[in-house]
């Protein structure tokens, strides 16, 4: 799995070479530890997660969940579990779990390699008080998936309290992905 992932990221850094800095975290995160340790949810260092940002072409709309635990706007996505096979599973597992959506089509940043995300991130999740989990990192990795055009979404309820479809400018000041909106705005030109 660790090989998978750095693969990855060495494409992805390709692709993205002025990264190289931010992705130093991740790159000595996964040196440090092994393949059951970066997925174990009480490795307290870390461990990779993925989201879909899931984005309706004919209304030009991105789909975010409010997220009990964050009290915040997300794009679906979570922890990968140690039976998925590469970040990319993890994050269409996860927007079917907490959507109910499955007929994604994914756009692809390189034209060899569909496990190259658009974006990596660091970031830290703060303590979370409902499952007594201590402050640690999540190392995204964010793919964009695009449907045709809006559905109703079957929340998970344990997790998320609801949703609603916002335009680029909504997801950028409505939620923590402002720092990828250059790459977002990119993306969905290239798609037109």
């Amino acid at each position: 799995m660790k090989d998978i992932i750095l693969n990855i990221i060495n494409k992805y850094l390709k692709l993205f070479p002025e990264e190289s800095k931010r992705q130093e975290k991740i790159i000595n995160f996964l040196k440090n530890h092994n393949d059951k340790e970066i997925t174990d949810w009480n490795n307290f260092d870390g461990h990779i997660v993925a989201t879909g940002f899931i984005y309706a072409l004919k209304e030009e709309k991105f789909l975010v969940l409010h997220h009990k635990d964050l009290n915040m706007l997300l794009c679906p996505g979570g922890h990968m579990d140690k039976n998925d096979d590469n970040p990319l599973v993890t994050a269409k597992r996860e927007v079917k779990e907490e959507t109910g959506i499955d007929d994604l089509k994914q756009f692809n940043v390189t034209n060899d390699d569909q496990l190259v995300p658009f974006d990596i991130d660091t970031h830290v999740i703060k303590f979370n008080q409902r499952l007594n989990l201590p402050e640690h990192y999540h190392f995204d990795f964010r793919y964009i998936f695009m449907i045709d055009k809006i559905k109703n979404v079957k929340i998970d309820v344990e997790e998320s309290s609801s949703y609603k479809w916002v335009d680029i400018e909504q997801l950028y000041t409505g939620t923590n992905y402002g720092k990828v909106l250059s790459k977002i705005k990119r993306i969905l030109s290239k798609n037109k």
